[in-house]
């Protein structure tokens, strides 16, 4: 009876000490992770696990570690294994929503919108709960049910601004611009100092292209976020596209401001307690100083530095341009340690290219054209594979009369309007006028935009070098048409719209027309425009009006002579709530055919868009 008491004391002293141990390395890891140590914090929690496998709360809280430690996978298996043990109530809610947060970082969206909804399932009350899965349906692209869950959120909490915001994302991505509008609206208004908010706002007015209310939001956002280069840079932009050139050059200038310091040009990094160069500018004075990368830094100014982290070492290392500033320094090969004496200077990173390419661009518009040089040779010299540098340097070449290396450059620069039609006027520069129409006509018609004047400058002037070519194609069409060839005619006409300003257009425009209604046999349609129709006709099924509207452009480039491309063109556009490009497509119909049968109810369709016009506003 003695030794089974005994037995049984020693097995409760050992359950204690086990209990103890396993509380012992949750209290660590609760302590480090409320710290930030989340490496720290797993290893302890991990211990736990070990110690009592059977508790989901260590589960739990070693999620929520690897979670913060962007160990995302292991964070999911975490979740799933606190989810399969015993667990209270708290473990479960807080399982189930690491674990969706953990998948939406994976991109496992289908499945972290599952895991939201079981935590709805246990908190339908909670209004965050809502948001989040707002926010995963906006991910996984499914935006009606973003709008629902949102909705349902600010149902819950009638101050949710992240409700509101997600409510405005998901309704500017269905375009429906004025209920995107007042959702983002709301959310500022409950908290104007989260800058996302407002940055959402940004997007309706490009959306608008409003840039007068949008210098007004980025003025707001660079308040909360004065140190944030990328906002200048949207300040920048949106300036050009005003034709403001002074006040860009000023947003680049505060960019530059931000990114300019005065040191010696190294990037350190810590290696075996000391600071250790890993790389070195080629402009800078380190490299004058034959400082090199893999140089161990024991010493500056005498001082040793083991031990030092990186701030401390930078901090030491920059200062006022022009003093100096004493390296000893351990390099592999010495046979003892070398002093090396470096003076500082102004030096300027590498992504400062983006910030001189910029300012070299406005300064050409400005007609500053040696400071517009200077800019891009910076820009150049930074960073030479850079977008920025390819379009400020193509252009300084441009401007040389160096058009072989400035098509060079800009060809590089996708997906920008402005370096197409400089790359356009390159080739016109040097008499290549075909190739100069192609890469004009290949800019989507969407992308020049009236109200971008920089971009505007450029196009004009490339029209002007078109001039002789569309007097060419005017000379053919007149000739054509008094040999009574109508139809090669309108072609001529149709390739000299291509190229032509706006005065010319107009009365190439009316020529067609004019042609047509003498013989509406005329307006059919060639192969490759039928070929435009029928695409747009099958995603209008598909109630793609975006993409339709997209290959009726296509079509109507193609044979403006076509006139029911505009009648069908402003329906789509209709559907896509653009009334303004509606009513402008609708009047062109109505221009080329006055006396069509069905006239009266085109009139009446622009009766009803200017309404809905009046209406949004």
């Amino acid at each position: 009876m003695k030794k089974s008491w005994t037995l049984f004391l020693l097995l409760v002293l050992a359950m204690n000490a086990y209990s103890a141990s396993a509380n012992k390395q949750y209290q660590k890891g609760k302590k480090a992770f409320d710290k930030g140590e989340y490496s720290e914090a797993i290893s302890y929690f991990k211990k736990g696990t070990e110690t009592d496998p059977q508790n989901g709360d260590f589960f739990r809280w070693l999620g929520n570690a690897y979670y913060r430690n962007v160990q995302y996978q292991d964070a999911v298996g975490a979740y799933k294994q606190a989810l399969s043990l015993p667990h209270n109530k708290d473990v479960e809610y807080e399982s189930w929503s690491g674990l969706s947060e953990a998948q939406g970082s994976l991109g496992q969206l289908d499945s972290a919108i599952s895991s939201r909804k079981k935590y709805i399932e246990l908190k339908p009350d909670d209004p965050n709960g809502f948001s989040w899965l707002a926010k995963l349906y906006i991910d996984n692209k499914q935006y009606d049910e973003a709008i629902t869950a949102a909705k349902r959120a600010i149902e819950l909490k009638a101050d949710s601004d992240y409700a509101y915001y997600a409510l405005g994302v998901a309704y500017r991505t269905k375009k429906q611009y004025n209920e995107a509008f007042n959702a983002i609206k709301k959310a500022i208004e409950i908290n104007p100092a989260d800058a996302v908010y407002h940055c959402e706002m940004l997007n309706l007015f490009y959306v608008k292209e409003d840039y007068t209310e949008a210098i007004e939001v980025i003025k707001k956002i660079v308040e909360l976020q004065p140190n944030n280069i990328n906002y200048l840079y949207f300040m920048e932009n949106t300036y050009m596209l005003m034709g403001k050139y002074d006040d860009a050059i000023a947003a680049v200038n505060k960019a530059i401001a931000l990114q300019t310091f005065s040191g010696i040009g190294v990037r350190m990094a810590d290696e075996s307690g000391y600071p250790v160069v890993k790389e070195v500018m080629e402009t800078g004075p380190a490299k004058k100083a034959r400082i090199e990368v893999g140089d161990k830094i024991i010493k500056i100014n005498g001082k040793s530095t083991e031990g030092w982290n990186n701030e401390k070492t930078n901090q030491t290392l920059r200062g006022t341009s022009g003093t100096q500033v004493v390296l000893t320094i351990e390099r592999e090969g010495a046979r003892k340690s070398i002093d090396k004496t470096v003076t500082r200077e102004t030096i300027f990173p590498k992504d400062a290219a983006a910030s001189f390419g910029m300012r070299s661009i406005a300064y050409r518009h400005k007609g500053s054209l040696e400071a517009a040089l200077q800019d891009a040779e910076k820009a150049y010299s930074l960073n030479p594979a850079y977008n920025w540098v390819y379009y400020s340097q193509g252009v300084a070449y441009l401007d040389q009369g160096h058009y072989d290396e400035s098509i060079k450059l800009l060809s590089q620069v996708k997906n920008l309007p402005g370096a197409r039609i400089l790359e356009a006027t390159a080739y016109a520069k040097q008499g290549k006028m075909k190739e100069a129409e192609n890469i004009y006509y290949s800019i989507p018609e969407e992308e020049l935009s009236p109200k971008n004047i920089s971009l505007m400058d450029d196009r004009m002037a490339l029209l002007q070098l078109f001039k002789p070519l569309v007097g060419e194609h005017r000379g053919k069409a007149r000739s054509l048409e008094a040999q009574g060839q109508y139809q090669e005619a309108l072609i001529e006409l149709s390739e000299a719209l291509k190229t032509a300003d706006e005065t010319e257009a107009q009365a190439l425009q009316e020529s067609i027309f004019s042609m047509v209604r003498m013989n509406p046999f005329l307006s059919g349609l060639p192969e490759e425009a039928r070929e435009c129709v029928l695409r747009g006709e099958m995603l209008v099924k598909e109630a793609n009006f975006e993409q339709a509207a997209a290959e009726y452009k296509k079509a109507i480039r193609i044979a403006p002579y076509a006139v029911r491309l505009y009648y069908n063109s402003a329906l789509i556009y209709k559907e896509l709530k653009k009334y303004p490009e509606a009513i402008r497509q609708m009047n062109m119909y109505l221009q080329a055919v006055p006396d069509a049968p069905d006239a009266r109810a085109a009139k009446d369709e622009i009766i009803k868009w200017k309404f809905m016009m009046e209406k949004e506003r």
